[in-house]
């Protein structure tokens, strides 16, 4: 799947690459484009095309950013850490959900693979950094208990904890469906409402429309 550009917002520009035609998981490519600080997020599979998209920037890929550990979304990140010889970052929350991955994926009917190798992880809510390239971590425990959004200033990426009027799912190892519920009302309320949410399957939509749109779920 050949990537698509999805927007500019101050000096980022976003561009996205659809992976895992089963489960159409979207792996965002976030591109400073005064420094060419680069930062895959969520590399779920289909390694050849994010390297491409990658290298397509023109800039230098310095980290994988995980919004959780579920295998659709990080079966591509150890070809990401090789190829780039970068680390593959995650909430501290999500450690045994990525070192189960590749046994998810063949219970799944996969063939398995190997997960990310050299994870860092991070505890809280801290402002993450790679080059010049920054974002506000919101933990939204729920749909995993390390699941985070990225708040990019302008668009953040919500991975499966937030869609486009619809939710994560709770009914897979560490899901909850009430914590899932308390963190996307958290999550909305320190959310701007012009932000574009982009999530880790479907569309986009503004926080402004994810906060209506909520008020008639809560």
């Amino acid at each position: 799947m050949a990537p698509r550009f999805l927007g500019e917002f101050g000096d980022l520009s976003l561009s996205v690459v659809v992976t895992s035609p089963h489960w159409q998981e979207n792996c965002y490519l976030v591109h400073h484009r005064t420094t060419g600080a680069v930062v895959i997020v969520d590399p779920g599979n289909d390694a050849e095309a994010i390297i491409a998209a990658a290298r397509a920037t023109g800039g230098t890929p310095l980290a994988i950013w995980l919004t959780h550990g579920h295998l659709d979304h990080l079966g591509a990140a150890r070809a990401m850490e090789r190829t780039f010889d970068i680390p593959t970052r995650a909430h501290a929350d999500e450690t045994t959900l990525i070192a189960m991955a590749g046994h998810l994926d063949r219970a799944f009917g996969g063939s398995g693979f190997e997960g990310p190798d050299n994870v860092e992880t991070f505890d809280g809510e801290p402002i993450l950094t790679a080059g010049d390239i920054e974002a506000k971590v919101t933990h939204t425990p729920g749909h995993t208990p390390g699941c985070v959004c990225y708040d990019f200033g302008g668009f953040a990426l919500t991975g499966d904890t937030l869609f486009r009027q619809g939710v994560g799912r709770t009914d897979l190892p560490g899901g909850n469906e009430e914590t899932l519920w308390a963190s996307i009302t958290r999550f909305l309320e320190r959310t701007g409402d012009a932000t574009v949410l982009f999530s880790g399957h479907g569309p986009e939509w503004t926080a402004r429309e994810a906060r209506r749109w909520w008020r008639t779920m809560a």
